[in-house]
């Protein structure tokens, strides 16, 4: 695993500095937050009279805003943008319950977000093919923030890994006296609506202060049938959530496929779509039955989350005191996805020809029968197929000895047997504690120091459902309940269809009504899937992920007592070990290691599986950085960062430079220059991360 490492410029005009980087926000004539933490150096100096491209958001802009969330919050700032934050699967990239930043859209992991100008550990679930990590920004209660900083530009001399494209820091309040409590809420059409609430309590005194916040959010389910552009027809939105795998499915008569005929990948031009597709809420190509799983899922998820943030900050001896603690917990309960997901294997699974609905399916559709079991390969070699006619029996394929692929998916418009809503559950819970504390203070020479050691932690688990492979070809052949759902294999004695063996019934005769209430005229009591199959057939991948983060810092300032035309040269220098651990826990059903499957990605039809993982590593930085005020106008930085890592993944040395003139008293020009690099972290040096593309040749994802 080599860094990605980034050569980056930036140029940038000023205009009107008072407005174009906010200071912080001043009510009655006071500094409503007396105590100023410094993003992108220690070095002391104005906002607006950095060379640094630095905003402030203030408590009193947050107010402006109307208080939000820190979600809003992200989503509002001029330089976020591709933030994750939903809780619904589609727009919250597979991490619902939690949230992030994500600077000029380059990636949520390609940008440092701070607590109180320290570090924190990233949230353990990670983002698509690259396994991207980033911090959770929903563990921070809202009310608690004081100020926002937002550093525009690359700061690895700084701050080392991960702020390419910027950091963004989250200053708490430490100013409140009493008691403050707020709340709101939010009515939203089709939902119960939404609930903030928070209760803080700070106490000042002479050479301190005490200040805690407890934070609640509720979001409730707003189900996508409550909108009406969320769910379109296949006319109106080909895009919008239609796979062409489906229940009711389609089936291929199994002579049509293989050698001399039609490979898999191309068997789907001899397809025949079940006749009930349309009436049972799909949409019938003539080959295949389109289905439309966004119906069964969710806007907003329900969620519900608690934080608690606390600090105490006293000043004696000439030293300054911080200690600071946070606890935050999100909940997912009901996750919504479809009945089931597609087999990543399409052609797969065989129906047998006296599977007891194919019999009775037949039976009530024979103009399904005649086109389903008619034989294309003539057509191949230049003649006309050979047409079954069912009321004869001759010509074409006989059913009562050819087998067909069902192409499909277990559950789909009849929804999963016994919830009603139709729709499958699964789980998301997030876990984060923090604790850091810092001690500073100066030097009779005057040199400021600094010593910090924090600690953070991540717990995520999510919980999803799927279908077993082996399971569903042992069900299609009648030995469902009596066989090894994992490898198929059936119990020693069992007779299909018979002695508590149930048959897995592919065909609309087993749906009695779709789940928005459309009932079918075909259905056969005797050939329904029992809510015991279903559940036999279906099972929870759980993966708990947890990431870890200790950190110890400590950094000195001073003047180099080296006048230039601006004033004294100034330094900062310091030093860092950061030691991180990661650990993947998937249950006994996501473990590869135990159920790996015939594909070797596990058992079941679609998901993945995964390794268990653990794993740590120490990394060491250091720094140091130089400001020369050549004149009053113009101001000069220079910059450098080592970082080494563990054993041969690498050490890397990144410089910069940067400067601001201020060419008129309302107008300046800054830039800067310098690498930045982002180290691998944990997950992606050994931990196995699986994603599925449908291909379209292969017939297979």
């Amino acid at each position: 695993m080599s860094f990605s490492k980034h050569f980056i410029f930036g140029a940038s005009t000023v205009a009107l500095l008072g407005g174009a980087a906010p200071a912080i926000a001043q009510d009655d004539d006071t500094l409503r937050q007396q105590t100023v933490v410094v993003t992108g150096d220690v070095i002391s100096g104005a906002v607006e009279d950095s060379a640094l491209p630095i905003d402030v958001i203030s408590d009193r802009d947050l107010e402006l805003q109307g208080s939000p969330q820190i979600v809003d919050l992200i989503r509002n700032l001029g330089v976020s943008s591709g933030a994750d934050g939903q809780t619904n699967q589609f727009t919250s990239n597979g991490l619902e319950g939690l949230s992030n930043v994500n600077i000029r859209g380059l990636g949520a992991a390609r940008n440092l977000v701070l607590i109180n100008g320290r570090r924190q550990t990233a949230a353990p679930r990670q983002i698509g093919e690259q396994a991207q990590l980033f911090v959770d920004t929903n563990s921070i209660p809202s009310a608690a923030i004081g100020q926002v900083v937002v550093l525009k530009e690359g700061a690895a001399a700084i701050y080392g890994s991960d702020a390419i494209t910027g950091v963004v820091n989250f200053v708490t309040d430490t100013t409140l006296d009493g008691f403050e409590v707020s709340a709101d809420y939010e009515f939203l059409d089709g939902s119960d609506g939404n609930l903030n609430a928070s209760l803080r309590y700070g106490k000042q005194w002479e050479n301190g202060n005490w200040v805690t916040t407890l934070g609640y959010n509720s979001r409730s389910e707003l189900s996508t049938l409550e909108r009406d552009w969320a769910v379109q027809s296949f006319a109106d939105a080909p895009l919008g959530g239609w796979s062409t795998i489906g229940n009711p499915g389609s089936f291929v008569a199994l002579p049509n496929v293989g050698p001399g005929t039609a490979a898999a990948g191309t068997a789907l031009a001899f397809a025949n779509s079940d006749d009930q597709c349309d009436l049972l809420g799909g949409t019938d190509g003539g080959v295949l039955c389109r289905f439309n799983f966004t119906q069964f899922d969710n806007l907003i998820e329900e969620e519900e989350r608690y934080q608690l943030f606390s600090e105490i900050n006293y000043a004696f001896g000439g030293m300054d005191f911080h200690a600071e603690a946070l606890y935050a917990y999100t909940e997912v309960p009901e996750w919504k996805t479809s009945p089931s997901y597609p087999p990543q294997e399409l052609f797969g699974q065989i129906v047998a020809p006296d599977h007891p609905g194919l019999l009775q399916y037949i039976a009530d559709n024979p103009a399904w029968a005649a086109a389903t079991f008619t034989d294309f390969a003539p057509l191949l070699v230049g003649g006309a197929p050979d047409v079954y006619d069912p009321v004869t029996g001759t010509g074409g394929l006989d059913p009562a000895t050819t087998p067909l692929i069902f192409f499909g998916r277990t559950f789909g418009n009849g929804g999963f047997p016994g919830t009603g809503g139709g729709a499958q559950e699964g789980y998301r819970e997030a876990e984060t504690m923090r604790f850091a504390g810092s001690l500073s203070g100066a030097f009779e020479g005057g040199t400021g120091w600094d010593i910090a050691l924090s600690y953070s932690s991540q717990e995520s688990t999510a919980i999803t459902n799927d279908t077993y492979v082996g399971g569903l070809s042992a069900a299609l052949a009648g030995f469902g309940l009596c066989a090894d759902p994992v490898t198929g294999t059936p119990n020693p004695g069992a007779v299909a269809g018979q002695g508590g063996c149930e048959y897995y019934n592919p065909f609309s005769n087993a749906i009695q009504e779709t789940f928005r209430g459309v009932t079918n005229p075909q259905f056969d009591p005797a050939l329904a899937n029992s809510l015991a199959l279903a559940d036999w057939l279906t099972d929870p991948l759980a993966t708990t992920n947890s990431a870890s983060l200790l950190v110890f810092d400590i950094t000195f300032d001073g003047q180099l007592g080296w006048e230039m035309g601006g004033g004294n040269v100034q330094w900062q220098a310091g030093g860092q070990l950061r030691h991180e651990d990661y650990e993947v826990d998937p249950n006994d059903n996501a473990d590869l290691a135990i159920n790996p499957g015939a594909s070797g990605n596990g058992a079941f039809a679609f998901l993945a599986g995964t390794n268990a993982y653990k794993d740590s590593q120490n990394i060491f930085g250091g720094f140091a950085e130089f400001v020369f005020p050549v004149t009053e106008d113009l101001e000069v930085r220079a910059a450098a960062r080592y970082e080494k890592y563990r054993g041969d993944v690498g050490q890397t040395f990144d410089p910069k430079v940067a400067f601001k003139w201020q060419a008129t008293p309302v107008f300046a020009l800054r830039g800067s220059a310098q690498t930045s690099f982002r180290g691998p972290t944990l997950n992606q040096l050994g931990s196995r991360n699986t994603t599925l593309e449908f291909i379209s040749p292969t017939g297979a994802f």
